[in-house]
């Protein structure tokens, strides 16, 4: 008999001890590696934020000089500057308001990559302004709204 309740006892002991490595390999150590991940991801978009806001300042000087020559037929401003995870890169924005024959001038919204300084798109004012908003919506992954 008290080999019975010994066999029972152990029996029950293997089974908890097998509950708690399943649990422990098939749903506890799965969430901490996503966890680990979403951090992971979290601080690197974050240096990514900070290494594009170091790129403001000679963006904004770049822009001043080209502003700054009496032969110009536009003035631009610097807008904002973001990481994009959609493109894996620094994106920034200006406002030119181009001097043309007419009154009002053309308003119109430019992006570019900070690093190659080259034109993503652009967008019309007033026209385009929700394809504006809606392209800053999607390349910052949400985070800029206007």
């Amino acid at each position: 008999m008290k080999k019975h309740w010994l066999s029972l006892i152990i029996a029950i002991a293997v089974i908890v001890a097998g509950c708690g490595i399943f649990y422990y390999f098939v749903i506890f150590l799965p969430q901490v590696n996503l966890e680990k991940s979403k951090q992971n991801e979290q601080a690197f978009i974050f240096s990514k934020k900070m290494d594009c806001e170091k790129l403001t300042d000679s963006i904004k000087k770049e822009i001043e000089k080209d502003n700054n020559n009496p032969f110009a037929l536009s003035i631009e401003n610097f807008e904002m500057i973001f990481y994009s995870p959609k493109e894996n890169a620094c994106i920034y924005a200006t406002y030119r308001l181009t001097t043309t024959g007419s009154s009002q001038g053309e308003h119109e919204y430019f992006v570019y990559n900070a690093l190659t300084k080259s034109k993503i798109t652009s967008f019309k004012f007033p026209s385009q302004w929700q394809d504006y908003k809606n392209f800053l919506y999607d390349y910052s992954n949400g985070e800029i709204r206007l």
